[in-house]
């Protein structure tokens, strides 16, 4: 395994070698002449200091290719003219995390599906039963994409205890329900269709929400989903906090985008993912000896994930366990090998150890090509970006990936020394600060999923789904004081003001075109307003978003709000500088 190392050396392997943390500081990085420009390489001495791009003036990256839309509107990332290609790789797959993370809309959107769902529940008399709809998976984990759906059991207690209902207890019972159900939701306008998968090892029923268009999968009585939940929510926000979400999302991305995702079809599910991102964060040596920070080598455990799952690791024998600091099992001990299969992932569920975890993945073979092709490819972007920025392009055609009308990448000249020189043809970019996505070699996000995103929040500034619910959601600032007591400036006040009142009006692109055009920024994914006021307040709370005149439900968007009873949603920010509006 190729693990990120930040000490300097001078591979003498290759001309083309690359360290992910000594490419700044290389000798290799000296200055060379592109005979056919005449320009000169770039080097570290160059000033640090040329005009930054304006926001949103780029429309391709370096090398002719389309900026993907986590970078939009944003230069390179990294520091100076030769940044660390490590921190460029890290700060990318942050980006990345944070446009492909619901935004507050979303989230808030599902939640009111299940809130929904309750509902019709709650007003179906089943004697002696007490049906309760409860969320497992990605979205009780957070950890799901926006094309998620969303994984949701329907419990069938006794109506005085919580043990489940007898009367539901049979393979055969659940199955009628199922189709009980399915008409229940149709009647009362829950959904179109309904399809019933009343064969499957756990028969389910797949439909999608009318207003809101999320999918949903529905099971009976399937409490180990909430479990396992439990495990992965434990292990994202308590054992790696700052790692393993982002690493995960980027998988699923991956798997999503090429129809591997799904358990049923043969792919790989959430929580397998979820599973093999720790056991690699627990085996891997650099980690456990505390001599590398994940949360800072983010890209470097992604391109090692994609190594080991896809080069290294043997399918044949060996079996994940994530159990105390994790460890490989055999799979004949564990009785987990198929004599007719022995390909197959395994993978031990750590609230059920006699369950594999990926058993029903019979699609692992394709799965491993593709985790090996990935890592072919995104090591072939940092070399193509290495190699373009020491030479001006790519020196290899394989790694030629620049705009499509461009020229082929030429064979290296040799000069008299016998030293190649850097190709004639430079179809690149000459702009230091040309952006540089790594990434978009293995990632996209296609126009449904973009088309799909602006669909719900659209929808949720309508307020379908509120009036459906007889819900209402209408924030208003509150309280807004400068530091030394006063009140912000009307410029301020005013772009808050008109912003709230579009909201109000479901008119979210207009309000957020105004905001930018008084040089406000709209923070993270485009969920929150920014506005640069200093604030203070009584116990460290100076700004408050209320969803009613009296303020009776106050979302304190600085601290966590316990009460959260009436369902609102709000985020916890941390940056006390700034006064944030949730959107």
């Amino acid at each position: 395994m190729a693990v990120e190392t930040k000490e300097k050396a001078k591979p003498a392997l290759t001309e083309d070698f690359i360290g992910f943390g000594d490419i700044s500081s290389s000798e290799d990085e000296e200055a060379v002449d592109v005979p056919a420009t005449g320009k000169r390489g770039r080097t570290d001495n160059d000033s640090e200091n040329e005009a930054d791009a304006a926001p949103g003036s780029y429309q391709k990256c370096y090398n002719g290719q389309p900026v993907p839309p986590w970078l939009a509107g944003q230069r390179r990332l990294g520091t100076g003219k030769s940044p660390d290609i490590n921190t460029m790789i890290n700060e990318e797959v942050t980006k990345f995390v944070s446009y492909i993370s619901p935004t507050p809309e979303e989230h808030q959107m599902r939640s009111w599906v299940i809130e929904r769902m309750q509902r019709i529940l709650g007003a179906w008399t089943l004697p002696g039963t007490r049906a309760v709809a409860k969320c497992f998976g990605s979205f009780e984990t957070r950890l799901y994409l926006p094309t998620s759906d969303i994984d949701m059991t329907i419990m069938l207690y006794n109506e005085h205890n919580d043990e489940v209902s007898p009367a539901y207890a049979g393979r055969e019972s659940i199955r009628q329900f199922l189709y009980r159900l399915a008409r229940q939701l149709k009647q009362n306008g829950f959904c179109h269709n309904c399809e019933v998968i009343a064969n499957a090892r756990v028969p389910i029923i797949k439909t999608t929400e009318r207003i809101s268009g999320i999918a949903v999968d529905i099971s009976i009585n399937a409490d180990s989903g909430m479990k396992s939940a439990q495990v992965q929510k434990s292990f994202s926000e308590k054992v790696y906090p700052n790692a393993l979400r982002a690493i995960v999302l980027a998988i699923k991305q991956f798997l999503f985008q090429r129809s591997m995702n799904e358990v049923y079809t043969g792919g790989m599910g959430s929580y397998a993912i979820t599973l093999l991102v720790v056991s690699l964060l627990q085996m891997h040596p650099r980690i456990r000896s505390g001599g590398l920070d994940a949360s800072k080598n983010l890209g470097v455990l992604l391109i090692e994930f994609f190594e080991l799952y896809g080069k290294r690791f043997n399918y044949d024998t060996v079996c994940v366990s994530v159990r105390e600091n994790g460890c490989y099992l055999n799979k004949r001990n564990k009785t987990f090998f198929s004599p007719t299969q022995p390909y197959l992932l395994a993978i031990e569920d750590p609230c059920d150890t006699s369950n594999d975890v990926t058993k029903g993945t019979y699609g692992i073979s394709r799965i491993k090509q593709t985790f090996s092709g990935a890592y072919d490819l995104f090591n072939n972007a940092i070399f193509a970006y290495h190699q373009t920025r020491k030479y001006g392009q790519p020196i290899n055609d394989a790694l030629n990936v620049g705009a499509p009308n461009s020229e082929p990448a030429k064979k290296r000249a040799r000069g008299k020394s016998g030293k190649a020189q850097a190709p004639s043809t430079k179809a690149v970019s000459n702009d230091p600060w040309a952006p540089v996505s790594f990434l978009s070699s293995i990632l996209h996000i296609d126009a449904k999923t973009v088309s799909m995103r602006q669909r719900l929040i659209t929808t949720f500034h309508k307020g379908t789904m509120q009036e459906a619910l007889g819900v209402e959601y209408q924030p208003q600032l509150v309280n807004a004081l400068n530091s030394n007591g006063t009140v912000p400036s009307d410029s301020v006040v005013n772009a808050v003001s008109n912003a709230l009142e579009d909201h109000k009006k479901g008119n979210g692109a207009t309000a957020q075109e105004q905001i930018n055009r008084m040089k406000f920024d709209f923070a993270g994914s485009g969920n929150t307003l920014t506005i640069p006021v200093e604030t203070t307040g009584n116990e460290g709370n100076p700004v408050f978003i209320s969803d009613d005149e009296d303020d009776d439900d106050v979302l304190d968007v600085y601290g966590e709000d316990d009460d959260d009873e009436d369902g609102q949603y709000y985020e916890d920010y941390s940056d006390d500088d700034d006064l944030h509006i949730v959107y």
